[in-house]
C-alpha cells in the first residue's frame, strides 16, 4: 500500500519565505539555523531575489546590510556561498540612490560593515570587482575612490583585496582609483593613495578622454589645493590634454583663475604661456579681457617687459599693446583684436620654430578674400610665406593662384606690383624643388599674366617688367621629375586634371591647352626653353603631345614656328607627325616649307648605320642625344 502524504504537509513551507527573511532582520542565528534545517530545499531560499519595498534583495544581503556576521556565516553553513555572493541586487546607498546590480560585498562596504565584507571576501570569495549600474566597469576600490569613501579604500587596500595601480576600470579608459578621485577633487583620498603607492603620472588609455593624467584632471576641476598636491608630490606639470592643451590652457578655457595665478607662481606655466592661452580665447572677449589683465599685472610686478614684433604690412602696422589701457582701446574691435592675437602668436612661437603660427594666418586670409579684401589677404600670405621659409618648411603657390583667379572672378584689378611679388617668389629656394606643382603654379601664374595683359591697362614699364619674369621664369628651364617642361604641361589637355586646389574658383581662368600662355612663353622665352625637351615616360616632346591630342593646328603651328624638331623620335620611334591622328594637323606638316637641317640629317645618317657614337671622344653627351632623337630604331635597340 503506497503512503499517504497529509495535505498539511503540502503547504508546510509556503510562508518559509517570509519567516527567513525576519529571522534575519531581528538576528535570530539560533532559530534561522533551526529553520533552514527544517526546509527540504533551503538553497532555493537563500539563493532567490525577493522584493522588499523599493530594494531587492537575498537574505544574505539583508544579513550583511544589518551587519549580521554570524547570521551570514549560518546562511553559508546551508548553501554554498559562491550561489550566494555574486547574486545581484537593489540597494538604496543613500537618500537619494537606489543602486542596482549590487553585490552582498558592496553593501557590507557601503554600510561599513568591513568585518563582514571580510567574511564574504575570505570565507565566501566574493570578488571586489564587480561593478553595478552606478558605476559601470569600476571595481570596487574605484567605485569607492568616486564616493569619496576613505574608509572602504582603506579597508581593500590595507587587506590587500585591491592595489591602488593594478586595480584598473573595465573599460577602455582603464582608469585607475587616483584618476578618479583626482577628477572629483577628494584630496584625503589622494593623499592616501599617494601614500601607499599610486602613481601620481598614470595615464588613461582613452584618447577620447578629457584628460590623461591626475593633474590634468584636477586642473579641468580647478582646485587649486589639489592641484597643489598633486605637484607637491611630483606630478608632470608638463603635462597635457589629448587635445595637445597645456595645463594653463586649459585653466584659461575653464576661467579657474586662481588655478591659473598659481601655475604662474609655481613657474610651471610663464607668461609667454599665460598670453598664448588668452589668445585662444580672443573671441571670448570677458574670458579673455580676465587672462589679459591677470598677464599685464604679472609683467608689471615682475618687471617683464615685452620684446614685440616690428610693424610690419601684414599686421596693417599695429604695434601690440603696450599696457591694458590700450587693450581696453581695442578690445571691443573684432578685427583689430585679431591682430593683436596675430601679434602675440608670432612674438612667442617664431622663436620656437612653432608651425602652428601660420595656419591661423591663412584662414584669417580666406575670411579677408571672402570680404573682397583682396590687398589684405595678399600682404598676409606673403607674410606667411616668408614665415614658413624662416621656419625652413616647404613652400607653395597655390593659394596665391587661387587668390588672383578670385580677383579676376570679382573684375578687380590685380596690382601689378603685387603680382610680380608673387612671381618672383617662384624663385625662391623653398619652390625650386622641380615638383610637378611648383612648375604648375609658375605655369598658372603665366596664364593669369596673359589674363592681366588682356583685361588690364598697363604702363609700359609694368608691361616689360612682365615680359622680364617671363624670360627669367625661360631661363630657368624648370623640368619636372618625369621630365616634363613648361611647354609640356602648357600644351596637355591632362595638366587640367591639376587644377585640384578649389577647382571651382579657378577652373574658369586656367583651361588647358593654353594657347595665350604658350605664345607668351615663345615669344619671351624660346632663347632659353628646349622645345625638343622629352619626358621620361613615353619621351615624348611638347610636339609631340600636341599632335596626339588636339584637332586645333594652333598649338602646332606655334611649336614649328618657334624651331621645334618636325623628325624628334620618342620612345616608340615615331616622329610627331606619325603620332597624329588628325587630318588638318597632317596636312599643317605636309604644308611646312622648312627644310631639313644637316644636322637632322648627319643624325638620320648616324642611327640608319648604326655607328658607334658612345666609344667616339667627339660625340659629347649633347651630340649623342641630339642623335638618339631621330633614332627610328631605339625601341628596337633597347630590347
Amino acid at each position: 500500500m503506497e503512503d499517504v502524504i497529509s495535505i498539511a504537509s503540502l503547504y508546510i513551507d509556503e510562508y518559509a519565505s517570509d519567516e527567513l527573511y525576519e529571522l534575519v532582520r531581528n538576528n535570530l542565528a539560533d532559530q534561522l539555523d533551526a529553520r533552514l534545517h527544517s526546509l527540504s530545499n533551503p538553497i532555493q531560499y537563500l539563493t532567490t531575489v525577493r522584493c522588499c519595498g523599493e530594494e531587492e534583495l537575498t537574505l544574505l544581503m539583508v544579513a550583511v546590510l544589518n551587519g549580521y556576521n554570524e547570521i551570514v556565516q549560518i546562511l553559508f553553513q546551508h548553501c554554498p556561498p559562491e550561489l550566494q555572493v555574486e547574486l545581484h541586487g537593489s540597494i538604496r546607498i543613500s537618500k537619494s540612490d537606489v543602486v542596482t546590480r549590487m553585490t552582498a560585498v558592496q553593501c557590507a562596504c557601503y554600510r561599513s560593515h568591513f568585518v563582514v565584507a571580510k567574511t564574504l571576501i575570505d570565507i565566501g570569495g566574493a570578488d571586489v570587482n564587480h561593478d553595478n549600474d552606478k558605476w559601470p566597469n569600476y571595481p570596487l576600490l574605484i567605485q569607492a575612490s568616486g564616493e569619496n569613501r576613505i574608509d572602504i579604500v582603506r579597508f581593500l587596500v590595507e587587506n590587500g583585496y585591491a592595489d591602488v595601480n593594478k586595480t584598473q576600470s573595465n573599460d577602455r579608459d582603464r582608469c585607475t582609483a587616483i584618476i578618479l578621485s583626482a577628477y572629483k577633487g577628494y584630496i584625503t583620498i589622494i593623499e592616501y593613495l599617494i601614500e601607499k603607492g599610486a602613481d601620481i603620472n598614470y595615464s588613461c588609455k582613452n584618447s577620447n578622454l578629457d584628460g590623461t593624467v591626475p593633474i590634468t584632471f584636477a586642473v579641468l576641476l580647478g582646485d587649486v589645493n589639489v592641484i597643489r598636491l598633486l605637484c607637491d608630490s611630483g606630478a608632470d606639470t608638463k603635462a597635457t590634454l589629448n587635445n595637445g592643451k597645456t595645463l594653463v590652457m586649459v585653466a584659461v578655457d575653464h576661467q579657474h583663475f586662481d588655478v591659473v595665478d598659481f601655475l604662474l607662481q609655481r613657474s610651471i606655466a610663464t607668461i609667454d604661456d599665460l598670453e598664448l592661452a588668452a589668445n585662444l580665447s580672443i573671441y571670448h572677449l570677458q574670458k579673455a579681457s580676465k587672462i589679459i589683465t591677470i598677464a599685464f599685472e604679472y609683467r608689471a610686478s615682475n618687471n617683464i617687459p615685452k620684446i614685440c614684433v616690428e610693424p610690419n604690412i601684414a599686421y596693417e602696422f599695429y604695434r601690440e599693446c603696450q599696457t591694458l589701457e590700450e587693450f581696453e582701446i581695442i578690445k571691443n574691435d573684432p578685427d583689430r583684436m585679431w591682430i593683436e592675437a596675430a601679434l602675440v602668436r608670432e612674438r612667442i612661437l617664431l622663436p620656437r620654430n612653432d608651425y602652428s603660427l601660420i595656419r591661423p594666418l591663412l584662414d584669417r586670409g580666406d575670411v579677408l578674400a571672402s570680404r573682397d579684401e583682396f590687398g589684405k589677404c595678399f600682404h598676409l600670405w606673403v607674410h606667411a610665406f616668408r614665415l614658413y621659409q624662416t621656419m625652413q618648411i616647404t613652400t607653395n603657390m597655390h593659394r596665391f593662384v587661387w587668390l588672383f583667379c578670385k580677383m579676376l572672378t570679382k573684375n578687380q584689378s590685380i596690382p601689378i606690383d603685387q603680382f610680380l611679388t608673387v612671381c618672383y617668389l617662384v624663385f625662391e629656394p623653398s619652390q625650386t624643388r622641380y615638383m610637378n606643382n611648383d612648375i604648375q603654379n609658375a605655369l598658372f601664374l603665366v596664364i593669369i599674366t596673359t589674363k592681366i595683359l588682356e583685361r588690364q591697362v598697363t604702363e609700359n614699364e609694368e608691361r616689360s617688367l612682365i615680359f622680364r619674369w617671363i624670360s627669367k621664369l625661360c631661363q630657368r628651364n624648370l623640368v619636372a621629375k618625369n621630365g616634363e617642361t613648361l611647354l609640356h604641361f602648357c600644351v596637355d589637355i591632362c595638366t587640367n586634371q591639376y587644377l585640384n586646389w578649389r577647382p571651382n574658383d579657378i577652373r574658369s581662368h586656367l583651361q588647358f591647352p593654353n594657347v595665350p600662355a604658350l605664345q607668351l612663353l615663345l615669344a619671351y622665352g624660346s632663347h632659353w626653353l628646349d622645345l625638343d625637351a622629352a619626358e621620361r615616360i613615353f619621351g615624348c616632346t611638347a610636339l609631340h603631345l600636341a599632335c596626339q591630342q588636339f584637332e586645333e593646328p594652333v598649338i602646332v603651328k606655334c611649336l614649328i614656328h618657334a624651331g621645334a624638331h618636325l623628325d624628334c623620335v620618342n620612345d616608340e620611334g615615331q616622329t610627331p607627325i606619325e603620332c597624329a591622328d588628325d587630318i588638318a594637323i597632317r596636312a599643317l606638316f605636309n604644308t611646312q616649307n622648312v627644310p631639313r637641317r644637316l644636322k637632322c640629317i648627319c643624325a638620320r645618317l648616324i642611327v640608319d648605320e648604326r655607328l658607334n657614337i658612345v666609344e667616339d671622344d667627339l660625340f659629347t653627351p649633347y651630340l649623342q642625344k641630339f642623335i638618339l632623337m631621330h633614332d627610328h630604331q631605339r625601341t628596337k635597340s633597347k630590347c
